[in-house]
């Protein structure tokens, strides 16, 4: 969903978005975490479209001596949503790769406990969701790892936890020892059922790369509701006892075994994996009907076939986005991105331009 004040990590634009006039090319966030920055630099001014800020700095690479660079912040100015300050890092073309550190995993009740990084390259097994009073940290992790321990895990990762009164409730996912890689796509890839996905997957080569692919998962987040149903998980509620409610603190055991972003994982696929498609804001109106919303990234990558606009006076980012979707819906769209946001000189009142995709 966009924000009323940008100030954002900017993922892979499209490295065909820059002029080839300049040489610097700009890199995918998959590349440039291999390898290592020899400078971050900034520029600003006015910028009306994200080429025009991703030229900019493509210029600025050049000066530089980059061969390449990643865009990794766009602070965008709250009195003038055409002033940006815009962050990269800059590469040599032959810039030495990073090497992974091993780090040292936290146990409880004998299950290691994953980090983010780690868990969303894996494919879990099984998922969890507990509901009770847990007021500590360590009771958090002790609940979870129990179910976890219970159903022969190696791993866990807790993903969410939502307030519910005086409870909380927890998602975590399960993984084995040798759990297989999870097939993953960028989060800024083209919309499969799109006009634009189509004319990518029938121009082939690396257009099509670009493409949303059927059993592919987003790098950035699990789908609770796909994996809820894959595994047939139900929340499981845990009344408060004396032991759920101990204050007992849990070091990182003197076994805890090291990892990597790619510790346990297998070269295999996982099986029979049903399709997943990245997971998008997406707006629901009164009639039922939906549509999602892109990200700067992908809808830079596609051509709208039409752009409206409208003005008023909205609290929340969800207001901008609903009244955004509700329209774009009218117009016959599958998709839209809200390309900027345009503050009155004077009052309250802002001017909302949406791009429309088929």
């Amino acid at each position: 969903m966009t924000s009323f004040k940008k100030t954002f990590l900017v993922t892979a634009l499209s490295i065909f978005s820059i002029p080839s006039l300049y040489a610097a090319q700009q890199l995918t966030s998959e590349q440039a975490e291999k390898i290592q920055s020899f400078k971050e630099i900034s520029v600003r001014g006015a910028f009306y479209t994200d080429n025009d800020y991703v030229t900019a700095i493509s210029h600025a690479a050049d000066k530089e001596g980059a061969a390449s660079f990643y865009i990794t912040t766009t602070n965008i100015s709250p009195s003038n949503d055409t002033l940006r300050i815009v962050y990269a890092n800059l590469y040599k073309a032959n810039a030495p790769e990073v090497t992974e550190k091993a780090v040292s995993l936290r146990k409880f009740e004998g299950v290691y406990e994953y980090p983010r990084k780690t868990a969303l390259r894996l494919e879990p097994f099984d998922i969890v969701r507990i509901r009770g009073y847990f007021p500590t940290e360590t009771d958090v992790n002790q609940a979870i790892a129990k179910e976890a321990a219970a159903k022969g895990a190696y791993a866990f990762f807790i993903d969410h936890r939502a307030d519910i009164g005086s409870n909380l409730q927890l998602t975590a996912y399960l993984f084995k020892k040798d759990a297989a890689e999870r097939k993953l796509q960028p989060d800024n890839a083209i919309p499969y059922d799109s006009e634009a996905g189509q004319q990518a997957l029938a121009q082939g080569g690396e257009a099509a790369m670009q493409v949303e692919r059927p059993g592919y998962y987003s790098p950035s987040s699990f789908n609770e509701q796909f994996y809820a149903e894959k595994f047939n998980n139900k929340v499981i509620d845990k009344p408060a006892t004396a032991e759920n409610t101990a204050k007992t603190a849990v070091t990182p055991t003197a076994d805890a075994a090291p990892v990597t972003a790619t510790a346990g994982a297998t070269t295999k696929a996982a099986a029979n994996v049903p399709e997943q498609r990245s997971t998008r804001y997406t707006v629901t109106i009164a009639d039922g009907r939906k549509i999602e919303e892109l990200n700067d990234a992908t809808a830079a990558k596609m051509v709208p076939f039409d752009t409206v606009k409208f003005r008023g006076y909205y609290v929340t980012d969800q207001e901008i986005s609903y009244n955004a979707g509700k329209r774009a819906i009218e117009k016959g769209a599958k998709y839209y991105h809200i390309a900027r946001i345009s503050q009155d000189t004077s009052g309250p009142n802002v001017t909302v331009f949406v791009d429309l995709y088929r």
